[in-house]
Protein backbone atom coordinates (compact mmCIF):
# COMPACT_ATOMS: atom_id res chain seq x y z
CA UNK A 1 0.00 0.00 0.00
CA UNK A 2 1.59 3.51 -1.26
CA UNK A 3 2.33 6.02 1.47
CA UNK A 4 2.36 9.66 1.67
CA UNK A 5 3.88 11.34 4.33
CA UNK A 6 1.42 14.02 5.61
CA UNK A 7 2.70 17.76 4.30
CA UNK A 8 2.85 20.14 7.03
CA UNK A 9 1.15 22.81 4.24
CA UNK A 10 -1.60 22.29 2.25
CA UNK A 11 -5.22 21.38 3.29
CA UNK A 12 -4.73 17.75 4.04
CA UNK A 13 -4.45 16.26 7.87
CA UNK A 14 -3.95 12.60 8.95
CA UNK A 15 -4.88 11.99 12.50
CA UNK A 16 -5.00 8.20 13.95
CA UNK A 17 -7.38 9.05 16.48
CA UNK A 18 -9.82 11.89 18.16
CA UNK A 19 -11.06 10.18 21.16
CA UNK A 20 -10.61 11.64 24.79
CA UNK A 21 -9.37 15.30 23.81
CA UNK A 22 -9.03 17.43 26.28
CA UNK A 23 -10.28 21.18 25.94
CA UNK A 24 -7.14 22.69 25.68
CA UNK A 25 -5.91 20.15 23.25
CA UNK A 26 -9.40 20.83 21.17
CA UNK A 27 -8.17 24.79 20.81
CA UNK A 28 -5.23 23.22 19.46
CA UNK A 29 -6.64 20.88 16.90
CA UNK A 30 -9.14 24.31 15.96
CA UNK A 31 -6.10 26.93 15.40
CA UNK A 32 -4.82 23.73 13.19
CA UNK A 33 -7.76 23.05 11.59
CA UNK A 34 -8.47 26.66 10.65
CA UNK A 35 -4.86 27.01 9.21
CA UNK A 36 -5.36 23.69 6.95
CA UNK A 37 -8.87 24.90 5.90
CA UNK A 38 -6.91 28.37 4.98
CA UNK A 39 -4.71 26.86 2.91
CA UNK A 40 -7.61 25.16 1.35
CA UNK A 41 -9.02 28.66 0.29
CA UNK A 42 -11.97 27.13 2.59
CA UNK A 43 -11.87 23.75 3.19
CA UNK A 44 -9.56 21.36 4.17
CA UNK A 45 -9.71 16.88 3.47
CA UNK A 46 -9.43 15.22 6.96
CA UNK A 47 -8.42 11.20 7.30
CA UNK A 48 -8.91 9.83 10.81
CA UNK A 49 -7.13 6.46 11.02
CA UNK A 50 -4.28 7.32 9.17
CA UNK A 51 -0.79 7.90 11.14
CA UNK A 52 1.44 10.93 10.08
CA UNK A 53 3.42 8.55 7.25
CA UNK A 54 0.52 8.26 5.51
CA UNK A 55 -0.48 4.46 6.78
CA UNK A 56 -3.74 3.86 6.55
CA UNK A 57 -3.74 1.67 9.82
CA UNK A 58 -7.56 1.91 10.30
CA UNK A 59 -9.39 1.77 14.04
CA UNK A 60 -12.27 0.25 15.23
CA UNK A 61 -16.02 1.78 14.31
CA UNK A 62 -16.64 3.11 17.59
CA UNK A 63 -13.66 4.97 17.86
CA UNK A 64 -14.09 6.15 14.41
CA UNK A 65 -17.89 6.99 15.72
CA UNK A 66 -15.99 9.44 18.48
CA UNK A 67 -13.66 11.07 16.84
CA UNK A 68 -16.10 11.84 13.78
CA UNK A 69 -18.40 13.84 16.72
CA UNK A 70 -15.10 15.22 17.84
CA UNK A 71 -14.30 16.43 14.56
CA UNK A 72 -17.74 18.08 14.14
CA UNK A 73 -17.21 19.94 17.23
CA UNK A 74 -13.72 21.01 16.42
CA UNK A 75 -15.48 22.47 13.29
CA UNK A 76 -18.05 24.41 15.05
CA UNK A 77 -15.05 26.32 17.03
CA UNK A 78 -13.82 27.64 13.72
CA UNK A 79 -17.31 28.08 12.05
CA UNK A 80 -17.13 25.22 10.01
CA UNK A 81 -19.22 21.98 9.25
CA UNK A 82 -17.93 18.41 8.26
CA UNK A 83 -19.40 15.82 5.78
CA UNK A 84 -18.15 12.38 5.34
CA UNK A 85 -16.20 11.55 2.27
CA UNK A 86 -15.91 7.76 2.45
CA UNK A 87 -15.27 4.98 5.03
CA UNK A 88 -12.79 2.46 3.57
CA UNK A 89 -11.07 -0.24 5.31
CA UNK A 90 -7.55 -0.16 6.73
CA UNK A 91 -4.46 -2.54 7.82
CA UNK A 92 -6.29 -3.33 11.11
CA UNK A 93 -9.73 -1.17 11.14
CA UNK A 94 -11.43 1.60 9.34
CA UNK A 95 -10.27 5.04 7.89
CA UNK A 96 -12.90 8.24 7.49
CA UNK A 97 -12.60 10.63 5.18
CA UNK A 98 -14.10 13.92 5.56
CA UNK A 99 -14.48 17.36 4.01
CA UNK A 100 -14.53 20.04 6.27
CA UNK A 101 -15.92 23.42 5.01
CA UNK A 102 -16.39 26.97 6.47
CA UNK A 103 -19.83 28.51 6.71
CA UNK A 104 -19.52 31.63 4.91
CA UNK A 105 -20.61 34.85 7.31
CA UNK A 106 -22.59 38.18 6.17
CA UNK A 107 -19.07 39.78 5.29
CA UNK A 108 -17.65 36.77 3.70
CA UNK A 109 -17.73 35.12 0.07
CA UNK A 110 -18.13 31.24 -0.91
CA UNK A 111 -15.09 29.48 -2.28
CA UNK A 112 -15.50 30.12 -6.09
CA UNK A 113 -14.37 27.78 -8.50
CA UNK A 114 -14.49 28.44 -12.75
CA UNK A 115 -15.08 25.89 -14.81
CA UNK A 116 -14.91 26.49 -19.32
CA UNK A 117 -17.31 24.01 -20.96
CA UNK A 118 -15.70 22.81 -24.14
CA UNK A 119 -16.22 20.68 -27.03
CA UNK A 120 -17.31 20.62 -30.32
CA UNK A 121 -20.63 22.16 -32.05
CA UNK A 122 -23.64 19.80 -30.61
CA UNK A 123 -21.84 17.93 -28.01
CA UNK A 124 -24.40 19.25 -25.29
CA UNK A 125 -22.49 21.41 -23.34
CA UNK A 126 -25.52 24.19 -22.71
CA UNK A 127 -27.51 21.02 -21.96
CA UNK A 128 -25.19 19.32 -19.38
CA UNK A 129 -25.03 23.05 -17.52
CA UNK A 130 -28.52 23.48 -17.55
CA UNK A 131 -28.85 20.19 -15.76
CA UNK A 132 -26.85 20.77 -13.47
CA UNK A 133 -28.15 24.14 -12.15
CA UNK A 134 -31.52 23.63 -12.65
CA UNK A 135 -31.45 20.06 -11.47
CA UNK A 136 -34.06 18.76 -14.03
CA UNK A 137 -33.27 16.63 -16.95
CA UNK A 138 -33.24 17.32 -20.69
CA UNK A 139 -36.57 16.34 -22.80
CA UNK A 140 -34.67 15.18 -25.41
CA UNK A 141 -34.94 18.07 -27.55
CA UNK A 142 -33.16 20.82 -25.78
CA UNK A 143 -35.35 22.40 -22.85
CA UNK A 144 -32.04 22.62 -20.57
CA UNK A 145 -30.35 24.12 -22.70
CA UNK A 146 -32.63 27.12 -22.64
CA UNK A 147 -31.90 27.86 -19.26
CA UNK A 148 -28.64 28.93 -20.13
CA UNK A 149 -28.81 30.26 -23.99
CA UNK A 150 -28.42 34.29 -23.65
CA UNK A 151 -29.78 35.25 -27.70
CA UNK A 152 -32.56 34.32 -29.93
CA UNK A 153 -31.04 33.45 -32.60
CA UNK A 154 -28.90 30.90 -30.00
CA UNK A 155 -32.68 29.39 -29.29
CA UNK A 156 -33.52 29.01 -32.59
CA UNK A 157 -30.11 27.54 -33.44
CA UNK A 158 -29.52 25.43 -30.49
CA UNK A 159 -25.78 26.83 -30.94
CA UNK A 160 -24.06 29.07 -28.46
CA UNK A 161 -21.82 32.05 -30.24
CA UNK A 162 -21.22 34.10 -26.99
CA UNK A 163 -20.16 33.39 -23.36
CA UNK A 164 -22.47 32.63 -20.88
CA UNK A 165 -22.08 32.56 -16.93
CA UNK A 166 -23.69 30.36 -14.23
CA UNK A 167 -23.48 28.83 -11.09
CA UNK A 168 -24.20 25.61 -8.93
CA UNK A 169 -24.35 26.79 -5.47
CA UNK A 170 -23.16 24.08 -2.51
CA UNK A 171 -23.55 24.67 1.16
CA UNK A 172 -21.33 23.95 3.90
CA UNK A 173 -22.59 20.37 4.32
CA UNK A 174 -22.46 19.92 0.42
CA UNK A 175 -25.74 20.27 -0.70
CA UNK A 176 -26.77 22.22 -3.88
CA UNK A 177 -27.99 25.34 -2.74
CA UNK A 178 -29.97 25.51 -6.65
CA UNK A 179 -32.22 22.65 -5.43
CA UNK A 180 -33.53 24.02 -2.21
CA UNK A 181 -37.29 23.81 -1.66
CA UNK A 182 -37.78 27.11 -2.46
CA UNK A 183 -36.04 27.06 -5.93
CA UNK A 184 -38.94 24.57 -6.64
CA UNK A 185 -41.60 27.15 -6.46
CA UNK A 186 -39.52 30.33 -8.40
CA UNK A 187 -36.20 29.39 -9.35
CA UNK A 188 -33.40 30.98 -7.18
CA UNK A 189 -31.17 34.27 -8.60
CA UNK A 190 -27.78 34.24 -9.43
CA UNK A 191 -27.56 36.53 -6.20
CA UNK A 192 -29.57 34.10 -4.30
CA UNK A 193 -27.66 31.22 -4.86
CA UNK A 194 -24.19 33.03 -4.05
CA UNK A 195 -25.21 34.45 -0.81
CA UNK A 196 -26.43 30.61 0.80
CA UNK A 197 -23.28 29.00 -0.90
CA UNK A 198 -20.27 27.93 0.73
CA UNK A 199 -18.69 27.04 -2.62
CA UNK A 200 -20.35 27.47 -5.69
CA UNK A 201 -19.08 26.42 -9.13
CA UNK A 202 -18.88 29.14 -12.15
CA UNK A 203 -19.53 27.82 -14.99
CA UNK A 204 -18.31 29.49 -18.30
CA UNK A 205 -20.37 28.34 -21.00
CA UNK A 206 -18.00 28.81 -24.40
CA UNK A 207 -19.41 28.21 -28.49
CA UNK A 208 -18.21 24.95 -29.60
CA UNK A 209 -18.39 26.09 -33.56
CA UNK A 210 -15.30 27.02 -35.22
CA UNK A 211 -16.70 30.25 -36.25
CA UNK A 212 -16.73 31.62 -32.81
CA UNK A 213 -12.94 29.68 -31.64
CA UNK A 214 -11.92 33.42 -31.46
CA UNK A 215 -14.39 33.65 -28.59
CA UNK A 216 -13.82 29.99 -27.47
CA UNK A 217 -10.24 30.91 -26.66
CA UNK A 218 -10.90 34.36 -25.26
CA UNK A 219 -12.68 32.58 -22.45
CA UNK A 220 -10.06 29.86 -21.45
CA UNK A 221 -7.27 32.68 -21.57
CA UNK A 222 -9.38 35.90 -20.36
CA UNK A 223 -11.49 34.17 -17.05
CA UNK A 224 -8.42 32.42 -15.79
CA UNK A 225 -10.20 29.07 -15.17
CA UNK A 226 -9.47 26.44 -12.59
CA UNK A 227 -10.35 23.46 -15.03
CA UNK A 228 -11.89 23.14 -18.19
CA UNK A 229 -14.82 20.91 -18.51
CA UNK A 230 -14.78 19.04 -22.23
CA UNK A 231 -17.70 18.00 -23.79
CA UNK A 232 -17.68 15.25 -26.01
CA UNK A 233 -20.67 13.36 -27.93
CA UNK A 234 -21.00 10.12 -27.40
CA UNK A 235 -22.95 9.37 -30.66
CA UNK A 236 -19.78 11.89 -32.69
CA UNK A 237 -16.85 11.04 -31.22
CA UNK A 238 -13.66 13.05 -30.80
CA UNK A 239 -13.62 15.45 -33.81
CA UNK A 240 -11.33 18.13 -35.07
CA UNK A 241 -12.41 20.84 -32.80
CA UNK A 242 -12.79 18.79 -29.66
CA UNK A 243 -9.01 18.21 -30.35
CA UNK A 244 -8.57 22.17 -30.84
CA UNK A 245 -9.83 22.91 -27.48
CA UNK A 246 -8.05 20.45 -25.87
CA UNK A 247 -5.28 21.70 -27.62
CA UNK A 248 -5.58 25.45 -25.96
CA UNK A 249 -6.60 24.16 -22.65
CA UNK A 250 -3.23 21.71 -22.58
CA UNK A 251 -1.11 24.86 -23.85
CA UNK A 252 -2.58 27.07 -21.46
CA UNK A 253 -1.81 24.18 -18.47
CA UNK A 254 -5.27 24.23 -17.60
CA UNK A 255 -6.50 20.86 -15.95
CA UNK A 256 -8.98 19.17 -18.06
CA UNK A 257 -12.31 17.08 -16.67
CA UNK A 258 -13.61 15.15 -19.74
CA UNK A 259 -17.61 14.51 -19.87
CA UNK A 260 -18.74 11.71 -22.35
CA UNK A 261 -22.65 12.62 -23.28
CA UNK A 262 -25.63 11.36 -24.69
CA UNK A 263 -24.80 7.96 -23.94
CA UNK A 264 -28.20 7.38 -24.35
CA UNK A 265 -28.55 7.71 -27.76
CA UNK A 266 -26.19 4.97 -28.51
CA UNK A 267 -25.21 1.01 -28.33
CA UNK A 268 -22.41 -0.01 -26.10
CA UNK A 269 -20.01 -0.49 -29.14
CA UNK A 270 -20.47 2.66 -29.96
CA UNK A 271 -19.94 4.21 -26.75
CA UNK A 272 -16.58 1.60 -26.52
CA UNK A 273 -15.16 3.40 -29.26
CA UNK A 274 -15.68 6.68 -28.42
CA UNK A 275 -14.27 5.85 -24.99
CA UNK A 276 -11.57 4.42 -26.78
CA UNK A 277 -11.06 7.67 -28.58
CA UNK A 278 -11.23 9.61 -25.53
CA UNK A 279 -7.97 7.61 -24.29
CA UNK A 280 -6.10 7.40 -27.26
CA UNK A 281 -6.05 11.59 -27.45
CA UNK A 282 -5.48 12.26 -23.86
CA UNK A 283 -2.43 10.25 -24.26
CA UNK A 284 -0.99 11.87 -27.24
CA UNK A 285 2.50 13.44 -26.48
CA UNK A 286 1.80 16.57 -25.74
CA UNK A 287 -1.48 16.42 -23.57
CA UNK A 288 0.20 13.65 -21.61
CA UNK A 289 -3.25 13.05 -19.15
CA UNK A 290 -4.29 9.60 -17.62
CA UNK A 291 -7.44 9.13 -18.40
CA UNK A 292 -9.72 7.88 -15.78
CA UNK A 293 -13.02 6.69 -15.66
CA UNK A 294 -15.34 7.67 -12.91
CA UNK A 295 -17.38 4.58 -12.30
CA UNK A 296 -17.77 5.21 -8.07
CA UNK A 297 -17.61 7.18 -5.13
CA UNK A 298 -14.44 6.25 -4.45
CA UNK A 299 -13.31 7.00 -8.07
CA UNK A 300 -14.23 10.24 -7.57
CA UNK A 301 -12.08 11.32 -4.12
CA UNK A 302 -8.80 10.35 -6.11
CA UNK A 303 -9.82 11.91 -9.66
CA UNK A 304 -10.37 15.07 -6.74
CA UNK A 305 -7.39 15.07 -4.97
CA UNK A 306 -4.75 14.82 -8.13
CA UNK A 307 -6.80 17.46 -10.00
CA UNK A 308 -5.04 20.46 -9.35
CA UNK A 309 -1.42 18.89 -10.94
CA UNK A 310 -3.19 18.18 -13.95
CA UNK A 311 -1.69 14.46 -14.68
CA UNK A 312 -5.30 13.02 -14.15
CA UNK A 313 -8.05 13.44 -16.55
CA UNK A 314 -11.47 12.08 -15.23
CA UNK A 315 -13.84 11.15 -17.68
CA UNK A 316 -17.67 10.83 -16.77
CA UNK A 317 -20.30 9.02 -18.98
CA UNK A 318 -22.84 11.14 -18.34
CA UNK A 319 -27.12 11.32 -20.06
CA UNK A 320 -28.98 14.71 -19.75
CA UNK A 321 -32.30 12.78 -20.66
CA UNK A 322 -31.92 10.15 -18.19
CA UNK A 323 -29.58 11.56 -15.82
CA UNK A 324 -27.57 8.47 -15.82
CA UNK A 325 -23.83 9.56 -14.71
CA UNK A 326 -25.11 13.08 -13.42
CA UNK A 327 -24.92 12.05 -9.46
CA UNK A 328 -21.13 11.28 -9.96
CA UNK A 329 -20.40 14.41 -11.69
CA UNK A 330 -22.19 16.79 -9.06
CA UNK A 331 -20.44 14.78 -5.98
CA UNK A 332 -17.35 15.64 -8.05
CA UNK A 333 -17.86 18.73 -8.27
CA UNK A 334 -18.89 19.29 -4.56
CA UNK A 335 -14.86 17.95 -3.84
CA UNK A 336 -12.99 19.43 -6.76
CA UNK A 337 -10.77 21.79 -4.97
CA UNK A 338 -9.35 25.36 -5.60
CA UNK A 339 -6.28 25.07 -8.57
CA UNK A 340 -5.41 28.45 -8.25
CA UNK A 341 -3.75 30.19 -5.47
CA UNK A 342 -4.61 33.90 -5.11
CA UNK A 343 -3.67 34.58 -1.70
CA UNK A 344 -0.14 35.03 -2.11
CA UNK A 345 -1.33 38.10 -4.58
CA UNK A 346 -3.70 39.47 -2.38
CA UNK A 347 -1.66 42.29 -1.59
CA UNK A 348 -0.14 44.12 -4.36
CA UNK A 349 -1.06 46.58 -6.40
CA UNK A 350 -4.64 46.13 -7.75
CA UNK A 351 -4.93 45.04 -11.09
CA UNK A 352 -7.93 43.77 -13.30
CA UNK A 353 -8.17 42.95 -17.31
CA UNK A 354 -11.76 43.76 -18.73
CA UNK A 355 -13.25 40.80 -20.41
CA UNK A 356 -16.67 42.69 -20.97
CA UNK A 357 -18.12 46.42 -20.79
CA UNK A 358 -22.00 47.20 -20.11
CA UNK A 359 -23.72 50.52 -20.47
CA UNK A 360 -26.61 50.14 -17.33
CA UNK A 361 -29.49 52.40 -17.52
CA UNK A 362 -29.05 55.04 -13.93
CA UNK A 363 -25.73 53.58 -13.53
CA UNK A 364 -23.30 54.15 -16.12
CA UNK A 365 -20.57 52.53 -18.00
CA UNK A 366 -19.87 49.35 -15.72
CA UNK A 367 -16.83 46.72 -16.66
CA UNK A 368 -16.20 43.50 -15.58
CA UNK A 369 -12.96 40.87 -14.72
CA UNK A 370 -11.18 38.98 -12.73
CA UNK A 371 -8.94 40.41 -10.40
CA UNK A 372 -5.56 39.30 -11.01
CA UNK A 373 -3.59 41.09 -8.30
CA UNK A 374 -4.46 43.40 -5.21
CA UNK A 375 -8.00 44.19 -3.42
CA UNK A 376 -10.45 47.11 -4.34
CA UNK A 377 -13.14 48.61 -2.73
CA UNK A 378 -15.96 50.62 -2.94
CA UNK A 379 -14.73 55.01 -3.88
CA UNK A 380 -11.34 53.34 -4.83
CA UNK A 381 -9.57 55.69 -7.01
CA UNK A 382 -8.12 53.86 -9.87
CA UNK A 383 -6.68 54.30 -13.01
CA UNK A 384 -8.68 52.98 -16.44
CA UNK A 385 -6.33 52.48 -20.10
CA UNK A 386 -4.05 52.34 -22.20
CA UNK A 387 -6.49 54.20 -24.42
CA UNK A 388 -5.04 54.92 -28.21
CA UNK A 389 -4.02 58.30 -28.25
CA UNK A 390 -3.07 61.62 -25.97
CA UNK A 391 -3.80 59.77 -22.02
CA UNK A 392 -2.45 56.04 -21.94
CA UNK A 393 -4.49 56.55 -18.44
CA UNK A 394 -6.81 58.14 -16.81
CA UNK A 395 -8.68 58.01 -13.33
CA UNK A 396 -11.77 56.89 -12.40
CA UNK A 397 -13.78 55.97 -9.11
CA UNK A 398 -15.41 52.89 -7.90
CA UNK A 399 -19.13 53.94 -7.61
CA UNK A 400 -20.18 50.26 -6.68
CA UNK A 401 -19.27 46.29 -6.73
CA UNK A 402 -21.12 43.69 -7.46
CA UNK A 403 -19.80 39.90 -7.49
CA UNK A 404 -21.96 37.45 -9.41
CA UNK A 405 -25.02 40.24 -8.74
CA UNK A 406 -24.52 40.56 -5.51
CA UNK A 407 -23.87 43.88 -3.82
CA UNK A 408 -20.43 43.97 -2.40
CA UNK A 409 -18.16 46.20 -0.87
CA UNK A 410 -14.72 44.85 -1.75
CA UNK A 411 -13.17 41.98 -4.08
CA UNK A 412 -9.35 40.68 -4.28
CA UNK A 413 -7.36 38.87 -6.06
CA UNK A 414 -9.01 35.39 -7.96
CA UNK A 415 -12.44 37.32 -7.26
CA UNK A 416 -14.54 38.20 -10.46
CA UNK A 417 -17.22 41.44 -10.55
CA UNK A 418 -18.75 44.26 -12.17
CA UNK A 419 -17.22 47.39 -11.20
CA UNK A 420 -19.16 50.99 -11.89
CA UNK A 421 -17.19 53.54 -13.62
CA UNK A 422 -17.30 57.02 -12.96
CA UNK A 423 -16.65 59.70 -15.49
CA UNK A 424 -15.90 57.41 -18.02
CA UNK A 425 -18.02 56.83 -21.36
CA UNK A 426 -19.05 53.41 -22.27
CA UNK A 427 -17.51 54.03 -25.68
CA UNK A 428 -13.95 54.67 -24.24
CA UNK A 429 -13.68 51.08 -22.75
CA UNK A 430 -12.84 48.19 -24.89
CA UNK A 431 -11.87 44.24 -23.93
CA UNK A 432 -8.57 44.06 -23.10
CA UNK A 433 -7.80 47.37 -20.63
CA UNK A 434 -7.04 47.28 -17.43
CA UNK A 435 -8.20 48.57 -14.09
CA UNK A 436 -5.23 48.95 -11.53
CA UNK A 437 -4.09 51.59 -8.90
CA UNK A 438 -0.33 50.91 -10.03
CA UNK A 439 1.69 54.52 -9.87
CA UNK A 440 3.19 54.12 -13.63
CA UNK A 441 1.61 51.63 -15.24
CA UNK A 442 3.73 49.61 -18.32
CA UNK A 443 2.31 49.76 -21.54
CA UNK A 444 4.27 47.80 -24.44
CA UNK A 445 3.88 48.12 -28.53
CA UNK A 446 6.14 45.83 -29.37
CA UNK A 447 7.22 42.75 -26.83
CA UNK A 448 10.00 39.71 -27.11
CA UNK A 449 8.52 35.85 -26.54
CA UNK A 450 9.74 32.36 -26.53
CA UNK A 451 7.33 30.64 -28.17
CA UNK A 452 6.66 27.36 -29.46
CA UNK A 453 4.59 26.54 -32.98
CA UNK A 454 1.83 24.37 -32.12
CA UNK A 455 0.69 23.75 -35.64
CA UNK A 456 1.65 25.44 -38.89
CA UNK A 457 0.73 24.38 -42.83
CA UNK A 458 3.73 25.81 -44.11
CA UNK A 459 6.26 28.52 -42.73
CA UNK A 460 6.25 31.38 -40.09
CA UNK A 461 8.67 34.01 -41.79
CA UNK A 462 9.82 37.35 -41.08
CA UNK A 463 6.52 39.60 -41.18
CA UNK A 464 3.91 36.99 -40.25
CA UNK A 465 0.64 38.20 -38.54
CA UNK A 466 -1.43 36.56 -36.54
CA UNK A 467 -3.92 37.83 -33.48
CA UNK A 468 -2.31 38.22 -30.29
CA UNK A 469 -4.24 36.58 -27.24
CA UNK A 470 -2.97 37.24 -23.50
CA UNK A 471 -5.26 37.37 -20.72
CA UNK A 472 -8.08 39.33 -22.38
CA UNK A 473 -5.99 41.25 -24.48
CA UNK A 474 -7.04 40.64 -28.24
CA UNK A 475 -5.13 42.23 -31.27
CA UNK A 476 -2.79 41.16 -34.24
CA UNK A 477 0.90 41.55 -34.18
CA UNK A 478 3.86 41.05 -36.53
CA UNK A 479 7.03 39.60 -36.17
CA UNK A 480 9.35 41.82 -36.50
CA UNK A 481 12.46 39.93 -35.53
CA UNK A 482 13.30 36.00 -35.15
CA UNK A 483 16.21 33.85 -33.90
CA UNK A 484 15.41 31.05 -36.09
CA UNK A 485 13.75 31.28 -40.04
CA UNK A 486 12.13 29.89 -40.95
CA UNK A 487 9.76 28.36 -38.47
CA UNK A 488 8.08 24.99 -38.54
CA UNK A 489 5.15 22.87 -36.54
CA UNK A 490 7.06 21.55 -33.44
CA UNK A 491 9.74 24.18 -34.02
CA UNK A 492 10.72 26.73 -31.09
CA UNK A 493 12.36 30.34 -31.41
CA UNK A 494 12.38 33.66 -29.90
CA UNK A 495 10.54 36.06 -31.62
CA UNK A 496 9.63 39.89 -31.15
CA UNK A 497 5.94 40.57 -32.36
CA UNK A 498 4.69 44.55 -32.82
CA UNK A 499 0.71 44.96 -32.04
CA UNK A 500 -0.59 46.60 -35.42
CA UNK A 501 -2.83 48.93 -33.80
CA UNK A 502 -2.29 49.98 -30.19
CA UNK A 503 -0.42 49.81 -27.40
CA UNK A 504 -1.25 46.52 -24.43
CA UNK A 505 -0.38 46.03 -20.93
CA UNK A 506 1.94 43.31 -20.44
CA UNK A 507 3.93 41.73 -17.72
CA UNK A 508 7.27 39.57 -18.71
CA UNK A 509 6.37 36.22 -17.46
CA UNK A 510 3.16 36.38 -19.52
CA UNK A 511 1.58 33.26 -21.45
CA UNK A 512 0.69 33.99 -24.84
CA UNK A 513 -1.20 32.15 -27.20
CA UNK A 514 -1.10 33.15 -31.22
CA UNK A 515 -3.67 31.84 -34.05
CA UNK A 516 -4.29 33.02 -37.65
CA UNK A 517 -6.13 30.53 -39.95
CA UNK A 518 -5.35 27.29 -38.67
CA UNK A 519 -2.17 28.29 -37.19
CA UNK A 520 -1.36 27.89 -33.37
CA UNK A 521 1.49 28.47 -31.24
CA UNK A 522 2.21 29.43 -27.51
CA UNK A 523 4.98 31.13 -25.55
CA UNK A 524 6.09 33.20 -22.80
CA UNK A 525 6.47 37.19 -22.98
CA UNK A 526 10.41 37.75 -22.13
CA UNK A 527 10.40 41.54 -22.30
CA UNK A 528 8.38 44.91 -23.47
CA UNK A 529 8.96 47.81 -25.29
CA UNK A 530 7.28 50.72 -25.34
Amino acid sequence: MKRTKERETGNVEYKLRLTDISSEKRESLATQMLYRVIEGGGEAIYLIGVEDNGRLIGISETELEESEETLKEIAELINAKISRIRIRDGEQGKVGEYLVRRIVGVEDLPIDITIDTVGNVDSGKSTIVGCLIAGELDNGRGSARLKVLRHLHEIESGRTSSVSHQVLGFDAKGLIVNYSPSASVSPLTMDEITANSSKIISFVDLAGHERYLKTTIFGLSGYAPDYSLLVIGANAGVLRMTKEHLGVSTALRIPIIVVVNKIDLVDIEITKRTMNQVKSVLKLPGVDKIPMIIKNSDDIVVASKHMPTGRVAPVFLVSCVTGEGFDLLRDFLNLVPVRLKWGEYVDDDFLLYIDEVFSVPGVGTVASGTINRGTIHTNDTIKIGPFSGGELFKETKIRSIQYKRLNVRHLHAGQSGTFALHGISYDEVRKGMILTQMEDPPTARAFSANIFVLYHPTTIRMGYEAVIHVNTVRQTAKIIEMSEDPLRTGQRAQVKFRFKYKKEYLMEGQKILFREGRTKGIGIIKSIEN
